[in-house]
């Protein structure tokens, strides 16, 4: 039907096509490019979801039971709330939790220190308002408050003091009662576009715990572990990984809440919902002295990272923050910091039979970044949402939805055409309509030439 000369016309549109299909992908790569997360940048987003923020609030009556020079405090009672914060993970989708045993168990005896060092300036009192009650004399509470520091530091000083106490607690003349302890996981939510914390978060009940306090030189009695079980469904989880394969110099992130930089005062409430991770190496692979494995590490962990998870490139926990190192004067040593492996937690977690799993939620977060990357942004919306639907508190799915959006909003025509179909869908079918097209094209030219031919034809037979 085409001559040869208009074969060739035909090849040349179908090559053109071609090459402004390469025209469409080709800025369309360019864009998807500018959203490519970093290996490390990745790993932390689709594992801190799972890093949860612990509170462990210990409440507690010092009743004394004789005093001597003071029978009028024989029966005071002072109760004293005491507050401790930590890390943790999820590793089930239905709320377990591993954090370490010191995170979430106080031994009696220290609460019965703490608690007398919180309620120390308050027996101080008592026994001011007893001397001048001893002179019939009834003070008024400024002039009790302003002879405190007087009477402590004539007592020895404040360390001197509540060493006193605490031998008056081992003695006898001190009981510590009405012990309760609740722990909580706390979260946080988008309220008008912003982060918010959740004051305490979700309840959480202590499953098991193998942790016995600290021997006098500071070594940790029992595995220091601790499983916590919190009320939820489609948590975002961590994946355990083998903590047998760490070798000296592998690469190590530490993912927690330090205390040091959560509550600071020039930072927004908003901030602390955010996790904090540091990184380092395994320096070297431990012994205690009661046989138990620990791996050095020199990424940076202090108060708030017990309990927290350290994972290694693939994205896998291999550690748990437990311990720091001190010198003779009680000083932290930067760099020089330890991890629980986690095969000693999976020993643990095994005879509990609880199973590390994801779920749902990390399915679709994962498929949301996986898109967002591509730069297929409504469908990485599409994802999140549904992600945010079983898990409202997963705030970081909330956060790449407005990334998202904004995304969406530097598009160019060509851009958000692709982002609603994928490249090739796009390209075959611009393919199809310029042959269509070109078709089309050909068959109304050669109609005009047998048009033109019989018209032709016609005139020649006319003038015969």
């Amino acid at each position: 039907m085409f001559s040869n000369f208009e074969r060739r016309h035909f090849f040349k549109l179908v090559l053109f096509a071609g090459l402004a299909i390469l025209l469409l992908v080709l800025p369309i790569s360019t864009q998807a490019s500018a959203t490519k997360l970093s290996d490390v940048q990745r790993t932390m987003l689709l594992n801190k979801p799972g890093v949860v923020f612990i509170s462990h609030y210990d409440s507690a009556d010092l009743i004394i039971q004789t005093s001597a020079g003071y029978p009028q405090l024989t029966g005071k009672t002072y109760s004293v709330q005491l507050g401790f914060l930590g890390s943790g993970f999820v590793i089930s989708p239905d709320g377990y939790i591993i954090t370490n045993g010191h995170v979430v168990k106080t031994p009696e005896k220290q609460l019965a220190f703490q608690a007398l060092e919180t309620a120390s300036n308050d027996i101080v009192k008592d026994i001011i308002r007893a001397e001048f009650q001893k002179q019939g004399v009834d003070p008024t509470d400024a002039q009790v408050e302003a002879l405190v520091p007087q009477v402590i530091q004539q007592l020895g000083g404040a360390d001197k003091l509540i060493q006193t106490l605490y031998q008056s607690y081992q003695s006898g003349e001190v009981k510590l009662d009405n012990i309760k302890t609740d722990i909580y996981i706390q979260q946080g939510a988008f309220v008008s576009g912003k982060k918010i914390p959740i004051a305490k978060g979700m309840k959480a009940d202590i499953r098991a715990v193998d942790f016995d306090g600290f021997t006098d030189q500071g070594e940790v009695k029992g595995k220091d572990i601790a499983i916590l079980k919190v009320t939820a469904s489609n948590m975002p989880t961590v994946v355990l990984g083998d903590s047998s394969k760490v070798q000296v110099g592998d690469k190590v992130y530490a993912v927690g809440y330090p205390g040091a930089v959560t509550f600071q005062e020039f930072l927004s409430k908003e901030s602390q919902l955010e996790a904090t991770m540091t990184s380092g190496i395994i320096s070297s692979l431990k012994t205690m002295t009661d046989g138990s494995q620990v791996l050095q590490t020199d990424a940076a962990i202090t108060h708030g990272n017990s309990g927290g998870p350290a994972f290694n490139e693939k994205g896998e926990v291999i550690g748990i923050a437990s311990m720091g190192t001190v010198d003779q004067s009680g000083k932290e040593q930067p760099g020089f910091n330890y991890l629980r492996p986690i095969n000693v937690a999976k020993e643990f977690i095994n005879e509990k039979n609880i199973k590390n799993t994801q779920g749902l939620t990390d399915e679709h977060f994962r498929k949301g970044v996986d898109y967002y990357e591509a730069g297929k942004y409504h469908k990485a919306i599409t994802e999140f949402q549904t992600a945010v639907q079983l898990y409202p508190n997963l705030i970081e799915a909330q956060d790449y939805i407005k990334k998202s959006q904004e995304g969406i909003s530097q598009q160019n025509i060509w851009e958000k055409i692709v982002d609603y179909a994928d490249v090739t869908t796009v390209s075959i079918s611009i393919v199809v309509l310029l042959i269509i097209a070109a078709v089309i094209f050909y068959i109304r030219k050669i109609s005009r030439k047998e048009k033109k031919m019989e018209a032709k034809v016609e005139a020649l037979s006319h003038d015969k």
